[in-house]
C-alpha cells in the first residue's frame, strides 16, 4: 500500500538521520580524546591554558593591544597607591580618588573623589568596596559605576565584598562591643549578629555573599589569641572557632569553593566549608614576606625561614591547602601578582613564572621606585610615585 510504503520511507529517513548523528558525536568525541593526549604529552598546563584564554567569569578573552603613547598615566597624588587588576579593567586608589582605566590606552572609564581620611578597598568581580576605615563612611562601587555611599551609626573597623555586591562589614562601641552586619546591594540587611569576645579585627565574605568569617584578638595569659569564627547568612550563632596562638593575623580571604585562608606572620591555614582547619604552613614555622591571589581566588605566597634571609620560597597554594608549586627565589620580593602567571617584582627586575610549573617566563630589569607590578593580557603595569607605566 502506499502509505505503508511512505511511511517505512519516513522510518528509513529517520534511521539514517540517527546513524548520521551518531557518526558525528563519535567523530567530535575521538577528536576531543586525541586533543587531550596530545596535549597531556606535550605536558600542557591546563590550568594555565584556561587562565590565559578565559577571564574569572569564563569569557574567551585575546591577547591586548596597549597603546603605550598613553602612558605614563599620572596620578593626582603619590600617597597610599594600591593598583589592582579588576576584571579586564585596571583599579587605583590613591588618598584622594579612585579611578578605573581601560589599560589598553589608559582611559578613564570611572572616576570620583572619595575623600576618606584612611581609605580601604576590597575587590571581588567587578564590585569593590571602600571604607573610610575608623569612620563612618561606606561605599559599594562596579566598575564603571557608583552603587551606593552610606553611613554607619558606628565606625567602621573592617569590611568584605562578594561576587554579587554583599558586603560584610564590623562597626565597634567605644566600650569595645562589636557588630558584624551584611548588607546587599540595595542596603537590605542580611544579617546583624553581636560580637562579644575581643577586639574584632578582621572578617571575609563568600564569593556567594552567604559564608562569612571574622577574627578577633585577646589575650589569654601570657598568649596574644587571634580567633577565627565562621558563619552563614541566617545563623544565630558561629558554626565553628579556631585558635591560632601568638599568630598576628594579616588576612582572611575566601576562595571560590568557599575556603577560607587565613594569612598571618608566619603561617598559611585554610578553614574548609566552614568547619576543618588544615593548616598548610604550621604558626611558627616560617616568615611571611608577600603574597596575592590568583583570578581564581587562590594563593600565591612567598615565605622565609626567618625575617631577614635572602633565601625564599614562592609557592601556589590551592583552595584545598596543598602545595601545588614550589619555586626558589634567591632575593627577597617586593610585590607579588598573579594571572595567567605569577609577576613578581624584585628590587631590580621583574620577573614572571608559570602558575602552575614554576618555571621563568620572562625577565624585565627595573629599579627599586617601582612599587607594584601587575600583568594583564601580555603586559605588566607597574606603579611607582604618581605614575602607571606599562611594560612588554
Amino acid at each position: 500500500m502506499p502509505s505503508q510504503k511512505r511511511e517505512n520511507e519516513r522510518k528509513e529517513k529517520e534511521l539514517k538521520n540517527e546513524q548520521k548523528t551518531k557518526r558525528i558525536i563519535w567523530i567530535v568525541l575521538i577528536f576531543v580524546v586525541f586533543a587531550l593526549v596530545i596535549m597531556r604529552i606535550c605536558e600542557v598546563d591546563f590550568k594555565e591554558l584556561k587562565n590565559r584564554f578565559f577571564d574569572e567569569n569564563g569569557r574567551l578573552t585575546f591577547s591586548m593591544t596597549t597603546n603605550e603613547d598613553a602612558y605614563p598615566f599620572t596620578l593626582s597624588s603619590s600617597g597610599g597607591v594600591k593598583v589592582e587588576p579588576i576584571g579586564d579593567k585596571l583599579s587605583i586608589l590613591n588618598d584622594t580618588t579612585l579611578s578605573v582605566i581601560n589599560p589598553s590606552d589608559a582611559k578613564v572609564i570611572y572616576t570620583f573623589n572619595h575623600g576618606y581620611a584612611n581609605p580601604v578597598i576590597k575587590y571581588a568581580g567587578n564590585y569593590f568596596c571602600i571604607i573610610d576605615q575608623g569612620a563612618t563612611r561606606l561605599r559599594l562601587d562596579r566598575s564603571n559605576k557608583s552603587v551606593f555611599e552610606t553611613k554607619t551609626d558606628l565606625p567602621i573597623t573592617c569590611a568584605d565584598v562578594s561576587k554579587n555586591g554583599n558586603i560584610a562589614y564590623i562597626t565597634r562601641e567605644q566600650n569595645g562591643k562589636s557588630y558584624l552586619t551584611v548588607i546587599n546591594s540595595t542596603l537590605k540587611k542580611l544579617l546583624t549578629y553581636e560580637i562579644d569576645d575581643g577586639y574584632s579585627i578582621y572578617c571575609a565574605i563568600d564569593s556567594s555573599g552567604k559564608k562569612i568569617a571574622y577574627a578577633t584578638a585577646n589575650s589569654k595569659g601570657a598568649d596574644f589569641i587571634t580567633t577565627v569564627y565562621t558563619i552563614n547568612v541566617g545563623d544565630k550563632e558561629p558554626r565553628a572557632s579556631f585558635e591560632f596562638k601568638n599568630s598576628s593575623l594579616m588576612d582572611l580571604h575566601y576562595s571560590t569553593s568557599s575556603d577560607l585562608y587565613y594569612v598571618s606572620n608566619s603561617g598559611v591555614s585554610v578553614i574548609k566549608n566552614q568547619k576543618r582547619l588544615h593548616e598548610t604552613f604550621k604558626e611558627g614555622n616560617v616568615n611571611t614576606v608577600c603574597y596575592n591571589y590568583t583570578k581564581d581566588n587562590e594563593l600565591v605566597y612567598v615565605y622565609s625561614k626567618y625575617a631577614s634571609a635572602n633565601e625564599n620560597k614562592l609557592v601556589y597554594i590551592n583552595s584545598s591547602g596543598r602545595v601545588k608549586t614550589e619555586i626558589d627565589l634567591k632575593q627577597k620580593p617586593k610585590y607579588i601578582s598573579a594571572s595567567s602567571e605569577i609577576c613578581v617584582l624584585f628590587s631590580d627586575k621583574i620577573v614572571t613564572y608559570s602558575l602552575t610549573k614554576g618555571d621563568v617566563k620572562k625577565s624585565y630589569k627595573c629599579d627599586d621606585s617601582i612599587t607594584s607590578a601587575n600583568k594583564i593580557s601580555t603586559k605588566i603595569f607597574i606603579s611607582r610615585q604618581k605614575l602607571i607605566d606599562v611594560i612588554d
